[in-house]
């Protein structure tokens, strides 16, 4: 199996963990997503949804900032998009400490977790693939500097 569908299929794997785990909280926090009003993960098929769209879009990002941009500026991009991950992390980890959202039972806590460390995950791979690709080099530019080229 090549690389890229083994990380698709590792990435559906973790998306449908991800969607279980947040579909699936205690008594309180069924109690707290229907208060709060949070319809996209009330049950298993929306938050499958929301999560599969969320990875899909910033798959879909990186996968563009790859392609269409110079080296510099991706690595600029996924050191950004990162650093977003990370930070939402930290926001969730000082959120779900509080004892309102302690309570919502542990699988619905990992599952808030795992949506920004899946990100994260996402964009540290493109970051060091980006960074292990070497960028092709314009021969015309090197002939003229090293002075053998002439027209």
């Amino acid at each position: 199996m090549n690389r890229k569908w083994s990380s698709l299929l590792l990435l559906l794997v973790l998306s449908v963990t991800d969607a279980y785990l947040l579909a699936h909280p205690n008594l309180i926090g069924k109690i707290g997503v229907l208060v709060y009003k949070h319809h996209y993960i009330r049950n298993f098929p929306r938050a499958l949804l929301t999560v599969v769209i969320v990875v899909g879009i910033s798959l879909a990002v990186c996968e563009l900032v790859y392609r269409l941009t110079r080296k510099k500026t991706a690595i600029f991009s996924y050191l950004l998009l990162t650093a977003v991950a990370v930070f939402w992390f930290m926001y969730v980890f000082v959120t779900f400490s509080s004892f309102s959202y302690r309570i919502t039972g542990k699988a619905f806590i990992y599952g808030a977790h795992l949506l920004p460390v899946i990100l994260a995950g996402l964009n540290l791979r493109y970051l060091f693939k980006r960074i292990l690709v070497q960028e092709p080099v314009n021969e015309s530019l090197t002939d003229e500097k090293s002075g053998s080229g002439g027209v």
